[in-house]
């Protein structure tokens, strides 16, 4: 039997690979996400996040708590392109029926350079122009 951190642990490797049958996979449809910058509310939202997303990640020094349906991790995100940079994070992650059903991240936006920034605000403006 999957538990809740194999669950987190598949949805991690499958977002650093952008594998995106994966990540449906895994994805409960009434996904919500919540980080300091950016608000995703359902599943294909997120998927098409992922589609448009150009920067390529890997995560390292990631560590596991879980409690019932919840799992806190903390992590680092090493990003590799466009903009290389280091971001320590932490999400909550709530899991419902073997999927995440919801993510609350933190991390520390002032650790993002400018140039990246400026590539996520052009993303997320892109997206509200074609809603």
């Amino acid at each position: 039997m999957t538990n809740n951190i194999d669950i987190v642990k598949r949805m991690n490797k499958a977002a650093e690979t952008k594998d995106v049958e994966a990540i449906k996979s895994l994805l409960h449809p009434q996904y919500r996400m919540k980080d300091p910058m950016m608000e995703i509310n359902g599943a294909q939202e997120f998927l098409e996040f992922m589609k448009d997303c150009p920067f390529t990640c890997r995560i390292e020094n990631a560590s596991f708590v879980a409690e019932g349906n919840k799992v806190v991790q903390t992590l680092d995100a090493v990003m590799t392109s466009p903009v290389s940079y280091r971001l320590r994070m932490c999400s909550i992650v709530t899991i419902e029926d073997g999927k995440f059903r919801s993510e609350e991240v933190f991390y520390d936006t002032a650790q993002i350079p400018k140039e990246a920034k400026e590539i996520g605000e052009k993303l997320m403006k892109n997206k509200k122009k074609a809603a």
